[in-house]
């Protein structure tokens, strides 16, 4: 299958629910995402990106996955080392998915970010 989201997010909206509760990051991001988020002075755009990849991924996946399966936090963002942002999965995903090409873009300005996400990927049989 070959599939593509996107997701748009306003900063401030992840921002007030950032500041409102810690909660709220250690229930969406994942640990490495909150050490590369607040490493720099766009935190809140970082934050926000991340959101609109996963939330792009998961438009994808929810009609192939249950809901229990796609956990905020068992998909994340990670860099490489030349800064290409690359998507991560849980274990408990990959058991379901073979994923043979995934792409994530990521963009934002001081009030907005969005993700595009393209992959490709077929379903583990068990």
């Amino acid at each position: 299958m070959l599939e593509t989201g996107i997701d748009i997010i306003e900063v401030a909206r992840i921002k007030k629910s950032i500041q409102a509760s810690d909660r709220f990051k250690k229930r969406i991001f994942h640990p490495n995402e909150i050490d590369y988020c607040k490493s720099g002075s766009t935190e809140y755009q970082h934050y926000s990106a991340r959101f609109a990849a996963k939330e792009a991924t998961r438009k994808i996946l929810l009609s192939y996955l249950p809901n229990n399966i796609l956990k905020w936090d068992s998909i994340w963002i990670e860099n490489e080392k030349n800064g290409k942002p690359i998507i991560k999965f849980s274990e408990e995903i990959l058991k379901k998915i073979n994923i043979i090409n995934c792409s994530v873009s990521l963009s934002h300005i001081k009030e907005l970010a969005i993700a595009s996400v393209v992959m490709e990927f077929e379903i583990i049989k068990n």
